[in-house]
C-alpha cells in the first residue's frame, strides 16, 4: 500500500469528535464587569463545579474583562472571555485551557513531522520515593505512557501545537494536570509529585469477588490486554474520550491505532483484525475473534468467537461462541453457545446451549439446552431442555424437558416432562409428566402423570393423580388429594384431609351384609362397597359410586348415593357380567358425632348376562319388579328396594 495512503488512513482513525462534554455544556449565569480573568474563572469553577488547568505564562489571566451571560453553557462563556484566542478541552473534572496558534505556522509544523519528548520522574509527595506504574496522558494527542519501576517516564508525540497538557494519575493518588510550553523544544523534562489519597479502598481478593467482574480486571482480560493498557485503564478511569474510528490487531501487545490508550476511548467504528479492546463502542464493532469493551457499548457487535462488555449494552450482539454483558442489555444477543447478562435484559436472547440473565429479563430467550434468569422474567422462555426463572415469571415458558420458576409465576408453563413453580403461581401448567406449583393459584394444570399445587381455582387434569392443598375448582384424575376442598374432585379415589370420611355396615333387599366406605366432602364424596348374599346360590358384589350429604337439622341429615356394583358367584370365571346399579335415598340420625343410623328407599337396575345352575336367570330376594325384559344377550330388571344400617 502507498505510504501516503496508509498515513492518511491512520490519520482518519485518530480523528476525534467535537469537544462536546458534560463539563463544557453545564449551564451557568455570570454577571461580572472589569475583573481579572483569573477571578472570573474562579467564579465559573464554583458555579459549574469544575476545575481549570492552564499555564499562566502562556495565558494572560490578569487581563481584565467583563462577562454577562444568563443560563448559557460554560463553553459559550469561555469563548466570550478569550475571544477565540484559547481552545479548551474537558478531561475528567478539569477543563484545560490552551492558547490557539497561528494557522499558517501550525500547518508548517505539521509538515515538518517534528516530535517532542516529555520525560521525568513521578514521585510520592509524602515519602519522596519514586512511583512506578503511574500513567502520563497527553490530553489532545490521546496517547499515554507509564512510569517504570524507578518512577521515570517518557512520552514522545508529534508537536504541531506549542502548548501541551499532560495528565498524571495513579490509582490511590490525587490527579495532576500541567500545561507545558513546548516552543522550539524537542525534549522537556518535568518531575511530578503526586499526593496520596486518604482512606484508599482496599482491593478484595479475586476469590471473594462477585461472579460478574469488570472486563479490565486481570481475572477476565488476562493476557488479552497488555499490562500497560491495563494500568492506564485502572489509573485513568475518569478519562472518557471518543474517536470516530480505530483499528486494532492485537491488544495484548498494543498494536493498533489507539496503542496503549485504547481502554480509555469510545469508538464509533471499531475494526479488530484479531481482537480489540476499548472503553466503549457507539456504533459498529467487528472482530475477527474477540471484541472486548471495558465500559458501555451500543448498536452492533460482531465477533467470530466472543463479545465481552464490562458495562451495559444496547443493540445487537452476534458471537460465534459467547456474548457476555456485565451490566444491563437492551436488544438482541445471538451466541453459538452461550449468552450471559449480568444485569437486567430487555430484548431477545438466542443461544445454542445456554442463555443466562443475572437479574430481570423481559423479552424472549431461546436456547437449545437451557434459558435461565436469576431475576424476574417477563416474556417467553423457549428451551430444548430447561427454562428457569430464579425469581418471578410472567409470560410463557416452553421447554422440551422442564420449566421452573422460583417465585411468583403468572402465565403459561408448557413442558415435555415437568413444570415447577416454587413460588406463587397464577396461570396454566401443561406437562407430559408432572406440574408442581408450591404457592399461589393454578387456573389450569394438565399433566400425563400428576399435578401438585397450593390452590386450584380452575382445572387439574392428571393422568394418574392431582394434589391441591386447597381445591376450589375441578380435579379430574385417577387419584385426587387435597387438604381442603370447596370444589369438585372426579376420580377413582378422592381424599380430602379435612373432609368427610365414613365407614358403613348395612343391609339391603339384594345383599344381606354390606360394607361401605365414603371419602371426600359432604358436598361430593366417593363411596366404595362390598356385599354378600347368603342364599343357595351365594353371590358377591363390589363396586363404587359417588354421593352427596345434606344437613337437615341438629343430629339429622340425608344422603343421595349413586352406586355401580359388579355381581359375581364363587367362581367369577363362569360368567360374563352381571351389573347392579343403585340410587339410594337415606335419612340419617346421629345421636353422637361418631355414630349415625340411617335408612331409606333405593331404586335398582340389574343387567345380567350369566345363567343359574338350573338354566334360569338368577333371582335376587323376593322383590317387586317395575321393569323386566329379555334380549338375545341377557336380561335386565328393575325394582324398588331399601337400605338400612349404621355409619361410623
Amino acid at each position: 500500500m502507498n505510504k501516503r495512503v496508509l498515513t492518511f488512513l491512520l490519520f482518519l482513525l485518530t480523528i476525534t469528535n467535537s469537544y462536546g462534554s458534560s463539563l463544557l455544556d453545564r449551564i451557568i449565569t455570570v454577571e461580572i464587569k472589569n475583573t481579572p480573568i483569573k477571578t472570573i474563572l474562579g467564579h465559573i469553577e464554583n458555579r459549574a463545579e469544575v476545575k481549570f488547568s492552564y499555564n499562566p505564562s502562556v495565558i494572560d489571566i490578569e487581563k481584565r474583562v467583563s462577562l454577562s451571560i444568563k443560563e448559557k453553557t460554560v463553553a459559550y462563556g469561555l469563548s466570550l472571555i478569550f475571544n477565540h484566542t484559547v481552545r479548551f478541552k474537558a478531561v475528567a473534572n478539569h477543563i484545560v485551557l490552551l492558547k490557539n496558534e497561528n494557522e499558517t505556522e501550525l500547518k508548517e509544523r505539521k509538515k515538518s513531522n517534528n516530535t517532542v519528548t516529555f520525560k521525568g520522574q513521578v514521585i510520592d509527595a509524602s515519602t519522596g520515593k519514586p512511583l512506578p506504574h503511574a500513567s502520563i496522558y497527553d490530553v489532545e494527542a490521546k496517547l499515554a505512557s507509564s512510569s517504570n519501576s524507578n518512577g521515570f517516564y517518557e512520552l514522545t508525540i508529534s508537536n504541531p501545537e506549542r502548548n501541551r497538557s499532560l495528565y498524571f494519575s495513579k490509582k490511590g493518588y490525587h490527579k495532576k494536570i500541567i500545561v507545558l510550553d513546548a516552543t522550539s523544544k524537542n525534549e522537556i523534562i518535568k518531575n511530578i509529585r503526586l499526593e496520596r489519597k486518604e482512606n484508599v479502598e482496599k482491593i478484595a481478593p479475586l476469590s471473594i469477588e462477585p461472579i460478574y467482574r469488570p472486563i479490565e480486571e486481570r481475572a477476565i482480560s488476562g493476557g488479552l490486554v497488555s499490562q500497560e493498557t491495563y494500568r492506564h485503564t485502572e489509573n485513568l478511569k475518569e478519562i472518557k474520550e471518543t474517536r470516530i474510528a480505530q483499528i486494532s490487531f492485537v491488544p495484548a501487545i498494543s498494536i493498533g491505532s489507539n496503542l496503549s490508550s485504547n481502554g480509555l476511548i469510545t469508538n464509533n467504528l471499531s475494526l479488530n483484525i484479531l481482537a480489540g479492546y476499548s472503553n466503549g463502542t457507539a456504533g459498529v464493532e467487528i472482530g475477527g475473534i474477540l471484541n472486548m469493551v471495558n465500559g458501555n457499548a451500543k448498536w452492533v457487535q460482531l465477533a467470530g468467537m466472543s463479545n465481552l462488555v464490562g458495562g451495559s449494552y444496547e443493540g445487537i450482539q452476534v458471537g460465534g461462541i459467547l456474548n457476555s454483558v456485565r451490566g444491563s442489555l437492551k436488544g438482541v444477543q445471538v451466541g453459538g453457545i452461550a449468552n450471559m447478562v449480568g444485569g437486567d435484559f430487555i430484548g431477545v436472547q438466542i443461544g445454542g446451549i445456554t442463555n443466562l440473565t443475572h437479574k430481570d429479563f423481559a423479552g424472549v430467550q431461546v436456547s437449545g439446552i437451557s434459558s435461565i434468569s436469576r431475576g424476574d422474567v417477563y416474556g417467553i422462555q423457549v428451551s430444548g431442555i430447561f427454562s428457569g426463572a430464579k425469581c418471578g415469571f410472567t409470560g410463557i415458558q416452553l421447554s422440551g424437558i422442564g420449566s421452573m420458576s422460583d417465585s411468583l409465576t403468572n402465565g403459561l408453563q408448557l413442558s415435555g416432562i415437568y413444570n415447577t413453580s416454587l413460588g406463587r403461581f397464577n396461570g396454566v401448567q401443561i406437562a407430559g409428566i408432572s406440574n408442581h406449583s408450591v404457592k399461589g393459584n393454578s387456573f389450569l394444570q394438565l399433566a400425563g402423570i400428576g399435578n401438585i399445587t397450593r390452590k386450584n381455582v380452575g382445572l387439574q387434569l392428571g393422568g394418574i393423580f392431582n394434589y391441591a392443598r386447597v381445591n376450589n375448582g375441578l380435579q379430574v384424575g385417577l387419584l385426587n388429594f387435597s387438604n381442603e376442598n370447596n370444589g369438585l374432585s372426579l376420580g377413582l379415589f378422592n381424599y380430602v384431609h379435612n373432609g368427610y370420611h365414613k365407614i358403613e355396615v348395612y343391609n339391603t333387599e339384594s345383599f344381606h351384609l354390606n360394607l361401605g366406605v365414603k371419602t371426600g366432602t359432604k358436598r361430593f364424596y366417593n363411596t366404595y362397597h362390598f356385599g354378600v348374599l347368603f342364599e343357595k346360590q351365594r353371590l358377591y358384589s363390589g363396586g363404587l359410586g359417588f354421593g352427596t350429604h345434606f344437613d337437615l337439622r341438629e343430629n339429622w341429615g340425608s344422603s343421595v348415593d349413586l352406586i355401580g356394583l359388579l355381581v359375581f358367584k364363587n367362581d367369577p370365571t363362569t360368567f360374563e357380567f352381571n351389573n347392579l346399579y343403585k340410587l339410594d335415598f337415606t335419612v340419617e340420625y346421629g345421636p353422637k358425632e361418631w355414630i349415625t343410623f340411617f335408612a331409606g328407599p333405593s331404586v335398582n337396575l340389574s343387567v345380567m348376562q350369566f345363567l343359574s345352575d338350573e338354566g334360569d336367570y338368577p333371582q335376587y330376594l323376593n322383590v317387586t319388579e317395575f321393569v323386566q325384559a329379555e334380549e338375545y344377550w341377557g336380561s335386565y330388571q328393575g325394582w324398588i328396594g331399601w337400605k338400612i344400617g349404621i355409619r361410623i
